[in-house]
């Protein structure tokens, strides 16, 4: 039997994914957002968005305007009725149709193994960050949960990056990794796209 899609499959699962986080997973998602020094006004990218768990801790820090994406066009609709000042695009990152240099922070939280064609998405994701602008990578439960993902579920996922693997993927877009750990229950790296 053919794997799912990646639409197919989170289309399939927005209850699963709409539940109240535990207290650890919102204290590391914390981390997560506060990494990425969002400043009043910014306009801040939240990709593979599902139903917007990052939305309320992003919204904190009071930037001008958030865009969610999301390929499940399911978990979007959930999303807005959550969060209704979010606007939202229906898209693949690699595709994502914003303007150059319009976005200040792009978040991929618990995504990143999921994404089909990483040069290409990270490419496009370079053409979209203004000059300082920060790219941040991360999962709140860590590789291992990733690698045990890699082995159950039917969807096909990567291992998540080493430092120097991020650098040779994003050095040449003009994105610098400024951040990097990989703790057993957290995953981040914050990359800076060169001014």
């Amino acid at each position: 039997m053919a794997a799912p899609s990646q639409r197919d499959y989170f289309n399939e699962r927005v209850g699963d994914f709409d539940v109240p986080q535990p207290r650890p997973v919102i204290e590391r998602l914390t981390e997560v957002v506060a990494a990425a020094a969002i400043r009043s006004g910014e306009v801040v990218l939240d990709i593979g968005t599902g139903v917007g768990v990052l939305i309320p801790l992003i919204r904190s820090f009071k930037p001008s305007r958030i865009v969610a994406c999301d390929i499940a066009e399911k978990m979007l609709q959930r999303l807005r009725q959550k969060h209704p000042q979010v606007q939202t695009i229906h898209s693949d990152v690699a595709d994502l149709p914003l303007e150059d240099a319009s976005v200040d922070v792009a978040f991929l939280n618990a995504m990143f193994g999921n994404i089909a064609d990483k040069p290409r998405a990270c490419r496009n994701l370079s053409r979209m960050l203004r000059p300082g602008g920060r790219m941040v990578v991360s999962h709140p439960e860590g590789r291992a949960f990733v690698e045990e993902l890699r082995r159950t579920s039917p969807l096909a996922i990567e291992s998540l990056p080493q430092r120097t693997q991020f650098q040779s993927l994003l050095q040449p877009l003009g994105l610098e990794v400024i951040a990097y750990r990989d703790e057993p229950k957290l995953y981040l790296m914050v990359a800076r796209k060169r001014r």
